[in-house]
């Protein structure tokens, strides 16, 4: 089970971040998260982790980060699933603590489309 939109603000606050920022490309049947990046004001104060399985095994109720880095990436996979098609996405989903926004701002290729959407 993913963690809350109110648990992953709460949990970025606890870490001392007011926003994450979670780097993503795809296209072509695969694609997801790139990066995880923390920041408080323009200093960054870490990159989660993206490997969430160890030998085979889901990490997610074992590892705090882990289970943030799933919530953090969960837009991306909501909007893309399997990124499948014939296109290519770069882009980034904000998550700001102020305000608890989440904005998802893409550059899709096939379409040439620029957009930024809040979830």
């Amino acid at each position: 089970m993913t963690m809350s939109r109110t648990a992953v603000f709460t949990a970025l606050r606890s870490r001392g971040a007011d926003r994450a920022v979670v780097a993503f490309s795809g296209g072509g049947d695969e694609g997801g998260a790139d990066s995880i990046t923390l920041y408080t004001g323009e200093e960054e104060l870490s990159q989660l982790s993206l490997d969430t399985y160890v030998g085979g095994t889901p990490q997610r109720s074992v590892n705090p980060d882990v289970a943030l880095a799933d919530a953090l990436s969960d837009p991306v996979n909501k909007q893309y699933g399997g990124f499948d098609g014939d296109f290519d996405v770069d882009g980034e989903v904000i998550w700001e603590t102020e305000g608890e926004t989440v904005m998802l701002v893409k550059d899709e290729r096939e379409s040439y489309e620029h957009s930024e959407v809040y979830l």
